[in-house]
């Protein structure tokens, strides 16, 4: 077997001789030995079956594992992938993150899916995902989650969270459907005269959400304008490029992609004529450690031009930005099994690039309550060696099933509009918003001649405003 095995991988990796240099060749060319002899020896001294198309899925995903967004997809992977793709896919209606680290127990819920399957069932933003069906989260990719949370339609997951102020995890069986990827809400606050607009995840209909609400400013002589992208994770890029047309000239660099070596392989460009939104009407664009990818693109972006070119009045405001500058494509493979790759990086206008820095706002806030920290899980599904991912099971014991007992929350839940809107009215970063707001309409009244530039209307704010910088005092000799 082991002559067969590296027999059929130095055929295999024959063909790519001629794409790398022959010092790299040799080198492929021994390991691949060795791991024909690692895999013999699994064969005949393991204790335990061996599963062979799981050993050599796994040795793939080991390979991929460069960064935390390249990955080996095996086919249902790969397949429920494409079908997210799609825009509808039979998921359950959560927003989780793609950076948590390999050793953490949960995936904490960003959002979920207003009228989703999850909202439904009761599942809430703040809630740790530990294990979904009989499988633990921990150690498994984001990709690997999403494939175990989505299925046909109509059937069950059971999903165990932690949940704060709760003892215990919470059991919640959730029935998959189709879910639409699309958040997004505007409200008006009358006495400030300011219009919001919350953008959870750029869709194809995000670009006309946003100028339906500057359009709606335009018309009420608003004094100010709110984008709220806290824990917007992305979507389509396309949307932000088409969002940054409201605002910037046609034919302006939103971002530029480049591949090894600083080649430039696109370029992204406004497309249309952009609204009249005049220097009077302040942008604050609120954003957080979960706002990523495109929608960092866009406020990245908008505060460059506003600073540099002082195109806008726009201003950033909230935590640093996630710091995702990274381009990922899906090649397919064989085995109807995919590879997503790290192929290049993003770069901001003037060659400013956020991988691994994210958008350093303007105004930087922090909740006033840190969340406390959840209770942990119970120490033995943790602490034991059979909790482990892959641990060795006694013989005769495979199918054994943890009957546990279900523990979903009683409580009546609100629909998320109705959460969320409960939640702007006493939210701190869009009061803080709305007073910076407030503060450069009255500048602008006050000294209109000296807040003619973003810079001179920043430093105004800053002097005024006193929020994310230590204060100078003097002593005072008391008699």
């Amino acid at each position: 077997m082991k002559n067969q095995i590296l027999c059929l991988a130095l055929i295999s990796f024959s063909a790519l001789h001629t794409k790398i240099d022959e010092k790299k060749a040799k080198i492929y060319d021994k390991w691949l030995g060795t791991l024909s002899e690692v895999i013999t020896h699994f064969e005949t001294h393991y204790y335990g079956t061996i599963d062979a198309e799981q050993t050599m899925s796994d040795a793939l995903k080991g390979l991929a594992q460069r960064d935390p967004h390249t990955a080996f997809l095996e086919p249902k992977t790969f397949k429920d992938l494409h079908d997210k793709m799609q825009g509808e896919f039979f998921g359950i209606g959560i927003v989780l993150p793609g950076d948590k680290k390999q050793d953490e127990e949960f995936f904490p819920v960003i959002e979920t899916v207003p009228g989703g399957p999850a909202e439904k069932a009761g599942m809430k933003a703040g809630d740790k995902v530990i294990q979904i069906n009989d499988d633990l989260v921990k150690g498994l990719e984001i990709d690997e989650v999403m494939a175990k949370l989505k299925g046909e339609k109509n059937t069950q997951v059971m999903v165990k969270v932690l949940r704060e102020k709760y003892p215990e995890p919470l059991t919640i069986s959730v029935t998959r459907d189709i879910v639409k990827d699309e958040m997004a809400l505007a409200y008006y606050f009358p006495d400030q005269k300011v219009h919001y607009l919350l953008l959870s995840i750029f869709s194809e209909k995000s670009d006309k959400h946003v100028e339906a609400m500057i359009t709606k400013a335009l018309e009420n002589k608003s004094n100010g304008i709110i984008l709220d992208l806290r824990n917007n994770t992305g979507g389509l890029f396309d949307s932000a490029i088409s969002i940054a047309g409201l605002f910037l000239p046609q034919g302006t660099q939103v971002a530029s992609m480049k591949r090894q070596g600083g080649i430039i392989t696109g370029n992204f460009k406004t497309k249309r004529s952009p609204l009249a939104i005049p220097h009077s009407m302040p942008i604050i664009i609120i954003v957080n450690n979960y706002t990523a990818s495109a929608s960092e693109i866009l406020a990245g972006t908008l505060q460059i031009y506003a600073d540099k070119k002082n195109m806008l009045s726009v201003f950033v405001i909230g935590d640093e930005t996630f710091g995702k500058g990274s381009v990922q494509e899906v090649i397919p493979l064989s085995n109807e099994s995919a590879l997503k790759i790290t192929t290049g990086l993003y770069f901001l206008p003037f060659e400013t690039s956020i991988q691994g820095k994210g958008v350093i706002p303007d105004f930087k806030f922090e909740y006033r309550t840190p969340p406390s920290e959840t209770v942990k899980w119970m120490t033995s599904s943790y602490g034991k060696e059979s909790s482990l991912k892959g641990s060795i099971k006694p013989m005769g014991t495979e199918n054994s099933k943890n009957n546990e007992r279900k523990n979903t929350p009683k409580e009546e839940e609100k629909t998320w509009k109705e959460k969320r809107r409960e939640l702007l009215a006493q939210d701190y970063f869009v009061q803080n918003a709305i007073n910076l707001i407030g503060l450069y309409k009255l500048g602008m009244t006050a000294h209109p001649k000296k807040l003619t530039t973003r810079n001179h209307a920043l430093q105004f704010l800053k002097g005024h405003y006193v929020i994310d910088k230590p204060l100078n005092l003097e002593d005072i000799q008391l008699p």
